[in-house]
């Protein structure tokens, strides 16, 4: 026996069920600056560079690195498995948005002595909340939103790798330049105190030039020591960001003169909406916290919730007997005790905070480019001095050295040279550094 059961008011609900009371969403309102401040004479693109920034260095083993990092790097794979969560997260939310099927069974025989019987029954039922207001796809958008937000982070949390990766090998390879230029420095020193030790036992200086002299040398065996140090020390974070233990790691032994300098191209400010994944991940989060209003809001309404029963009878050389039945319950919030208010607020004050927070990070990405742009324009013009300088020191150094091993200048002339020039050339390979870094951070605030 079939029975059926409909309504206009069913028929009118299920009409209603592409309501939604979750706000339309906007982007918070926000002064967009036309241009950048610190322009050290770059190209203005309407899109973003699209290479890979690291592969601009013209480096095949710093290549290398990136492609192991993003290999092996624990952080981001851990940032993966959120992802996999939030997506799990996105269709158990979902799933109410379809009709829940169920089935149940049994089977009994029966033994006596004039007869023996058996009769089986199968039980179906389907239930289907019918979304009146938009609740269970408002809740859907928001799960999905998140996992969003979450895939976004994983975006974010790629480019600060590739970019600490960057930054470390470059510090790594201008540690290699600046304890070359140390060890030389050492040498030179060494070789000046063989000369005054010398002269002393032949009477030709004091033992004040000797006493200075080893004191020169002992501070450049001092920063040679404390420039091993930060080497090493770089070389353990590098290794943990390719995921693996510093002690099997191979130090880089190239020079920061392998290194191009790449040609640096921006993007108009608004492009960072868009460009930078943790400025869309900010909004996605926002987008998740519009829906939460909208579910929050249909809570103060109806549900309504269709179901159907099917049940089939058979016994043994009996025919099967079945029966469906449809349904409908409504349920309705009468009192409530300001749960569904205080939920209401709450997820409210929360896409507020959002909003506040969504506006924070775009202004901090304004900021980050700002003070790359900065940091780039005076390594670029220290990268000019600091050239010159070390031509001049070198120049000066020469020719005290030569003075002084003809007797025509005293040991202090020839100290104070040869201070500058290592100062000169260390200054030199920490401007160069600053140049590719402040590039590398530049990119990095551009989000490509």
């Amino acid at each position: 026996m079939h029975k059926y059961s409909r309504t206009p008011a069913i028929i009118l609900s299920l009409a209603l069920s592409a309501c939604s009371l979750a706000p339309e969403f906007q982007r918070p309102q926000m002064a967009m600056p036309e241009g950048w401040t610190s322009v050290p004479n770059v190209s203005l693109r309407s899109q973003p560079d699209t290479a890979p920034f690291w592969t601009a260095l013209g480096s095949e083993e710093l290549n290398h690195l990136i492609d192991v990092a993003l290999a092996q790097n624990l952080d981001l794979k851990a940032a993966l498995h959120r992802i996999d969560e939030a997506r799990a997260q996105a269709k158990v939310v979902g799933s109410a948005l379809y009709p829940a099927v169920d089935a149940s069974g049994s089977a009994a025989r029966t033994y006596k002595q004039s007869q023996n019987s058996s009769a089986a029954q199968g039980l179906g039922s389907i239930s289907y909340e019918v979304d009146l207001w938009g609740k269970n796809r408002n809740q859907a958008a928001s799960a999905n939103y998140l996992a969003d937000a979450t895939r976004f982070d994983r975006e974010a949390l790629r480019l600060v790798i590739t970019s600490d990766v960057t930054t470390f090998y470059t510090q790594v390879i201008g540690f290699n330049d600046r304890i070359r230029i140390a060890e030389n420095n050492l040498k030179n020193a060494e070789d000046v105190l063989r000369i005054i030790e010398a002269r002393y036992r032949e009477g030709g200086v004091s033992g004040l030039e000797v006493s200075q002299q080893r004191v020169a040398v002992n501070s450049f065996r001092a920063s040679l020591t404390t420039l091993t140090e930060q080497r090493t020390t770089t070389l353990n974070a590098l290794a943990i960001l390719l995921g693996q233990a510093p002690q099997n790691f191979a130090a880089p032994k190239a020079e920061l003169a392998s290194l191009k300098m790449p040609e640096v191209n921006l993007t108009p400010p608004a492009t960072l909406l868009t460009a930078r994944p943790d400025i869309e991940s900010a909004e996605a989060g926002l987008r998740a916290a519009n829906a939460d209003i909208g579910t929050a809001r249909a809570a103060f309404f109806p549900s309504l919730t269709l179901g159907t029963t099917a049940s089939i009878a058979a016994g043994f050389g009996n025919p099967a007997a079945t029966a469906v039945s449809l349904a409908a319950n409504v349920l309705a919030p009468i009192f409530t005790g300001g749960r569904l208010t205080g939920t209401l607020e709450n997820v409210t004050a929360r896409q507020k905070e959002l909003a506040a927070q969504y506006q924070k990070t775009v202004l901090t990405s304004f900021q980050e480019v700002e003070d790359a742009l900065a940091a780039l324009k005076s390594n670029n013009e220290q990268a000019v001095f600091s050239r010159e300088s070390v031509k001049e020191s070198q120049n000066a150094y020469d020719i005290a050295k030569a003075r002084f091993n003809a007797g025509a200048i005293d040991y202090l002339t020839l100290l104070e040279t040869q201070r500058s020039l290592y100062q000169a050339q260390d200054n030199q390979i920490v401007v160069n550094e600053g140049q590719l870094q402040a590039f590398v951070q530049l990119r990095k605030a551009l989000g490509s």
